[in-house]
């Protein structure tokens, strides 16, 4: 799947552990749980359904098929996410930004999804902060093929001009 999103939840109870929630989701005759990830209160990052299976988290804006979905316990409307499960949402969306390069600015609260009507993942979830912590979205790489140009000088001149702005760019081919 050529994943473009992040959607974060909130599971809206209080559950003890990922092993309820994903209970849960089956009885409702679901194939499994519908996040890709699920984060327990200790920190504890368990996985859901592989990311090879589209999620069951977010009808809205077609999401269920371009957005992984990362539910942390608890209701989240009630009170603020404990400092290890956002740690672990941190380092887990670190990693899946890189992983499926992901921009973070599509790192969406399901609340964000235009569409959704849903106050999830709740308020004292500091959405700005979360993308924040991720950095800004990488600046493009560009590969200058010098088979291109009329000659390989013209591209390092492109190549060098695109590393003046700030982008990554190297030559490729030629001799």
């Amino acid at each position: 799947m050529k994943w473009t999103h992040i959607v974060i939840h909130h599971t809206g109870a209080e559950q003890k552990n990922a092993r309820q929630v994903r209970d849960y989701h089956r009885r409702l005759g679901w194939r499994d749980v519908g996040y890709h990830y699920l984060i327990e209160r200790d920190g504890v990052v368990v996985p859901g359904r592989p990311p090879s299976m589209r999620g069951a988290h977010c009808l809205a804006g077609g999401m269920n098929h371009k957005a992984l979905g990362i539910a942390l316990l608890g209701n989240l409307e009630e009170r603020p996410p404990l400092p290890a499960q956002t740690a672990a949402l941190q380092g887990l969306l670190r990693r899946l930004v890189r992983e499926y390069r992901i921009p973070p600015a599509n790192v969406l609260g399901h609340r964000e999804v235009p569409g959704a009507a849903t106050v999830c993942p709740g308020r004292h979830l500091d959405l700005a902060a979360v993308r924040a912590a991720l950095g800004p979205d990488p600046a493009p790489r560009y590969r200058v093929q010098v088979g291109a140009f009329a000659d390989r000088a013209r591209a390092e001149a492109l190549a060098a001009r695109l590393r003046a702005q700030g982008f990554e760019a190297w030559i490729s081919g030629g001799s």
